[in-house]
């Protein structure tokens, strides 16, 4: 979800051992359909659902995932729609005034899905999307949608393979085709909310469309899965859009949130411990678009009284983005994420109150080394051994597709890359934080190492630095430009480190 803006800044750089994983569990309770058609009490009528097989995910985590998420087989999906549907999906595609003031269309159209032998006849079709979406049909001489197919649209409850609905994402900056696919089933494996994912291909009305990352989406099922205990509260897709109990949202308590501006107002409010292993986790995979690295692509979940936690919403620029888009490559600073990079948005407020509190960056940190050490990159690097290959048909012969050969190619390189590397360097970040020897450097010779200076090639940036006003840089390292000058912002917390 980066932002129109910063994305223009990009836009010209577009145009230059897993077969373990098998199944768990196979059964079909009386009732539900392992193959032919679904209709009736199928997958498209009554709430049934069509198969109940699982299999385990990548990491081999605790929560198993149904079998159209078996890691070991390319996928292939299709449906149908009239023409006249198709030419209202399109129009929506095209359309897009609606997409740039953040309100994409949402409207579904009847179709009917098929996957193998089976058929729901009464599945639904919409577009998702945002800056992905406007980049696509600005920029691309054969645009490609990204959609959702739902079994409950049309009929209430509906499921297939125990699934409400489908999402077909990836975004023309993934050249890679794997990086939600890796990243959610990385998170999966340390324990964090990310629904299943794997590749597939989408066939529309008998014609090839494209190579999709395929998962079943953050829904309430996600968090029965992960929050067992408490899998009722408001879920708030980047912290604004209601996605659970849309009619009953505690939107007041969202906006007390919203208005803390120092951790005394925030802290009772949000689980602090669960958020920063989420945040630290977006630094792992060197995500350039979550909370982390991006200000946004989020979900915010209320636990109730440990308060709300930050949930992953897709990792599609994470891994090789920052080596290909940016001079930063494996190295995009854990805390001082914006720092070099081109068009970087302003980090979010809630991120500096906690970065800029002495007691929870310390814990972030150690949330950081937690999190590094269930990094393995022999593990990562089979998933990526194992998937290109799997997926490397479907991309030569994608209709839709934005990257070229070497690009794709290219791409590939560089996440192994920075698979191998960015835990190497963000231990070093740790031990530098921890004070250990050699790995608190300070180029600048400012006074400040590396791990704390958001510019150690300037010794006139540190924390604790005047801000001089007008020059548009953050001098004191606190992520706020020109705080306490005439016109210039406040910072989100007393204080720096």
């Amino acid at each position: 979800m980066k932002s129109i803006a910063l994305f223009a800044s990009f836009l010209f750089m577009g145009a230059a051992a897993i077969s373990a994983c098998g199944r768990s569990t196979s059964t079909a309770g009386p009732g539900q359909l392992s193959g032919g058609t679904a209709d009736g009490g199928g997958a498209g009528g009554g709430g049934g659902s069509v198969g109940n097989a699982t299999v385990s995910d990548a990491g081999g985590s605790p929560h198993t995932c149904a079998d159209l998420f078996d890691q070991s087989v390319l996928q292939t999906y299709s449906f149908e729609i009239s023409a006249d549907n198709w030419a209202k999906l399109d129009a929506d595609f095209h359309d897009l005034k609606d997409v740039l003031a953040g309100t994409p269309p949402q409207t579904f159209y009847p179709v009917t899905f098929h996957f193998g032998s089976e058929t729901v006849s009464n599945a639904a079709v919409r577009l998702r999307g945002k800056s992905s979406w406007v980049q696509t049909v600005m920029y691309d001489a054969n645009p490609k949608m990204q959609f959702v197919i739902s079994f409950d649209q049309i009929v209430k409850n509906g499921k297939f393979h125990g699934v409400s609905a489908l999402h077909f994402e990836i975004p023309r900056d993934d050249w890679t085709f794997l990086n939600d696919r890796i990243g959610n089933n990385w998170l999966r494996k340390v324990g964090l909310t990310a629904p299943c994912t794997t590749s597939a291909k989408l066939i529309v009305n008998g014609s090839y469309y494209g190579l999709y990352a395929v998962e079943g989406g953050v829904t309430v099922s996600l968090l029965k899965e992960f929050f067992p205990g408490n899998f009722g509260g408001d879920l708030f897709k980047g912290g604004t859009e209601a996605d659970t109990n849309t009619n009953v949202a505690n939107w007041a308590r969202l906006a007390q949130l919203r208005a803390a501006t120092t951790m005394a107002a925030m802290q009772p409010l949000v689980d602090l411990p669960n958020t920063v292993l989420e945040w630290a986790a977006e630094a792992v995979v060197n995500d350039a678009d979550g909370y982390y690295g991006g200000a946004h692509n989020f979900y915010l979940y209320d636990e109730g009284a440990p308060g709300y936690v930050w949930l992953p919403d897709h990792t599609d620029s994470a891994f090789e983005w920052t080596e290909l888009f940016t001079p930063l490559s494996y190295k995009q600073h854990p805390i001082y994420w914006w720092a070099g990079r081109p068009a970087a948005e302003a980090p979010p407020a809630d991120y500096l109150i906690v970065m800029n509190d002495p007691t929870w960056r310390s814990h972030y940190v150690d949330a950081i080394a937690t999190e590094v050490a269930k990094w393995d990159p022999k593990e990562v690097l089979s998933w990526i051994d194992a998937w290109a290959p799997q997926i490397a048909d479907a991309v030569a012969a994608d209709p839709h597709k934005w990257a070229t050969a070497d690009q794709h190619a290219a791409a590939l390189d560089a996440m192994r890359d920075v698979v191998n590397n960015r835990p190497q360097y963000l231990q070093s970040f740790v031990d530098c934080e921890r004070g250990n020897g050699a790995a608190t450097t300070d180029q600048d010779q400012d006074g400040v190492p590396w791990c704390n200076d958001c510019n150690d090639g300037d010794p006139a940036v540190r924390p604790g630095a005047d801000e001089i006003c007008g020059n548009g840089i953050d001098d004191n390292c606190d992520g706020v430009i020109d705080e306490g000058c005439p016109g210039g912002a406040s910072p989100p917390d007393a204080g720096t480190p």
